[in-house]
């Protein structure tokens, strides 16, 4: 019978989301997160009441230490066990006090599964989890299951009294150094760039080694790779990854965007791991921020629910919520968009019925921040992030409360889905929708100011982007915004590839693909220039040289693989093979495929468990859809698309 390991429901997404957040190092030492870490439940039991069909026998594996009750007897674990045909219950104790608190029982006529049950902290009982990978007893849920794949450098060149070592690109996984006398120190340098790996005093990971012929170093990041002390070293790499298929494509006249396709695909895939981590050689963390947008574009790239399912919750862990996610209140309330975004895309009710508890907490922590004004601000301990910009963060901000508004807004939809009372978050919605006018928007300046306490009246392009994006500026204001804001050279620009995916989503909104065109072949194409293999964490092309890897004070503190700047694979998606949801889980959906600049794009965009195949040329549109519920846009007309069949316009 099928059975599988099963586990306190989130317990195995919190343990690894937990081992993902402890592996940063720098500079020779470890590095732990500075937010607070939840930990698993460790002492746990799983019930069930089950019909056996027929005599048979079971073993019971744990992660951990406990006993198995049939029938109100108890029962060792690893010792075989009669059960009689009928109806039994079972109960199974245990407890781990350092890994996961697990169970699996291997037996002809019984298995564990999803019908067994636990407790939640308030006494309610609740589905196990489990995972469909760990389907024996020595799978082990404590390891994640990845792939492996060996890369050998592509180059090596002596430098500065030792040898540097090109990958060709980043990767990330263990180092294999052989080949070396045990006698002698050797010095590794790790790099995403030449610059960081020959700077051996200021490389951010380094590692010495002495008194072996050969050595796999920990999990790391890097393209470039320095080795002093062995210039006969032989070097080899055991990438390591999630094997997923990229469902979605994109190709086009411009092989410079057909490039930054690939750049982004691979920088989002590399930082897809147990949970999406972010700067994959420096923190190695799950940032709540950088999540929410790679959200997006994980749909875009190859729908993988999974990955996406796991990191919201690690990012909410346990109970009790009693601080903002990574410490910062954006982060938090892009939690709770990213949850009813996530129903969009996937459909997945009982998954948000699950987390639906969490949630409400963390809503209730946010309107402990309130002021008397009804705007959440920063309290003892919270960061208010939004971006690495110049903005006026004096007192309530104006962006916070978008993002407030529309947290608000998805949680009364996320009631409506479950049947739940929204009053609360309507209200609260519409409320301080009319404060934000009332207290932020300027008419003077066709804008919304970032803070009205300062009494400078400055206007940054965010909170105005998120209320284009989340539908809380009106058709007036919103017309004022596009002229005013998203036109304005006058207005900082922005540097972050994080929040120019924000922008160009706004600019895609209001219709201006030109604007997106520009952008991916100018800023993006400036990374791609320097001969980045994945999207950095910002990038300024008014610096030059070594000063683009330098940030937080530091020479090579940047990030050179950030999956907050992937957002081309959903921007030419979205805006220019023109796919996007209309039904909860893309059971309806809409394709308004758009040439632009373009001389031909084709594509494809995950729905459910097929694509939608778009080609677009001056002369021809071709459509194929491999599922029902879709509905092609052209020339103000909409035609069905038939599941497997083609709809094409010669033009």
């Amino acid at each position: 019978m099928k059975s599988y390991w099963i586990w306190n429901w989130g317990d195995w997404e919190v343990f690894h989301t937990n081992l993902v957040n402890s592996r940063r190092e720098q500079y020779g030492m470890d590095y732990p997160p500075f937010w607070k870490m939840y930990d698993v439940d460790r002492n746990v039991t799983f019930f069930a009441e089950k019909e056996i069909a027929a005599d048979g026998e079971l073993k019971m594996y744990l992660n951990g230490k406990g006993y198995i009750k049939i029938d109100g007897i108890m029962y060792p674990d690893r010792k075989m066990i009669k059960v009689k045909k009928g109806k039994h219950s079972f109960q199974i104790h245990l407890m781990n006090l350092k890994g996961l608190p697990s169970a699996y029982i291997e037996s002809e006529v019984i298995g564990t599964d999803g019908e067994w049950f636990t407790l939640d902290s308030m006494g309610k009982r609740v589905q196990v989890g489990f995972d469909e990978r760990y389907t024996a007893p020595e799978s082990d849920p404590e390891k994640f299951p990845f792939s492996y794949e060996t890369v050998f450098p592509v180059s090596a060149e002596n430098r500065n009294g030792g040898v540097l070592y090109d990958f060709g690109k980043e990767l990330f996984g263990f180092l294999y150094v052989e080949n070396v006398d045990p006698k002698c120190k050797i010095h590794i340098s790790y790099g995403e760039s030449r610059e960081e790996a020959l700077d051996t005093d200021f490389s951010v990971v380094r590692e010495d080694v002495f008194g072996k012929s050969a050595y796999r170093l920990r999990q790391r990041a890097f393209r470039y790779i320095f080795i002093t002390g062995s210039e006969k070293a032989r070097l080899l790499a055991e990438l390591e990854y999630q094997k997923i298929e990229n469902i979605g494509s994109f190709r086009c006249d411009n092989e410079d965007i057909n490039k930054i396709w690939d750049m982004c695909a691979y920088t989002l895939k590399l930082n897809m791991r147990e949970v999406l981590t972010e700067a994959v050689k420096r923190d190695r963390w799950l940032w709540g921020g950088d999540a929410y947008q790679a959200f997006r574009f994980i749909k875009y790239l190859c729908a993988d629910k999974e990955t996406t399912r796991r990191s919201l919750i690690g990012l909410r862990s346990k109970e009790p919520f009693c601080e903002h996610i990574n410490t910062i209140t954006d982060y938090s309330l892009f939690w709770v968009i990213g949850l009813l975004e996530y129903y969009e895309n996937y459909g997945d009710a009982d998954f948000i019925r699950a987390i639906y508890p969490r949630a409400v907490t963390l809503m209730n922590f946010c309107k402990e921040r309130e002021d008397e004004n009804g705007f959440i601000r920063a309290r003892s301990g919270d960061w208010i992030f939004i971006d690495w910009s110049d903005i006026d963060k004096t007192g309530a901000l104006c962006a916070e409360q978008m993002l407030y508004i529309a947290a608000n807004k998805a949680m009364c939809e996320i009631c409506g889905i479950l049947g739940k009372d929204k009053t609360e978050y309507s209200e609260k919605a519409v409320k301080l929708t009319e404060s934000v006018n009332d207290f932020f928007w300027n008419s003077e300046k066709g804008a919304y100011i970032d803070s009205f306490e300062s009494g400078k009246n400055n206007v940054t392009r965010h909170a105005n982007i998120f209320a284009i994006l989340y539908d809380i500026a009106d058709k007036k204001q919103r017309g004022e915004i596009v002229k005013h804001v998203l036109y304005n050279d006058g207005i900082t620009k922005i540097t972050t590839p994080y929040f120019k995916g924000y922008e160009l989503d706004a600019m895609g909104k209001i219709g201006d693909t030109d604007y997106i065109y520009d952008m991916i072949t100018s800023y993006w194409k400036g990374m791609l220039d320097l001969g980045a293999t994945t999207v950095w964490e910002e990038y300024n092309p008014e610096i030059s040289g070594a000063a683009h890897y330098a940030m937080y004070g530091d020479k090579y503190q940047k990030s050179l693989c950030h999956a907050w700047g992937a957002s081309p694979i959903y921007l030419l998606g979205r805006y220019f093979l023109g796919v996007y949801g209309t039904d909860r889980g893309y059971k309806a959906f809409k394709v308004c495929p758009t040439l632009g600049r373009f001389k031909f794009i084709e594509g494809a965009v995950p729905v459910r468990d097929g694509k939608v195949y778009v080609y677009l040329s001056a002369k021809r549109l071709c459509v194929r859809s491999d599922v029902e519920g879709g509905v092609l846009l052209w020339k103000g007309k909409e035609y069905k698309l038939p599941c497997g069949e083609s709809v094409e316009f010669n033009l």
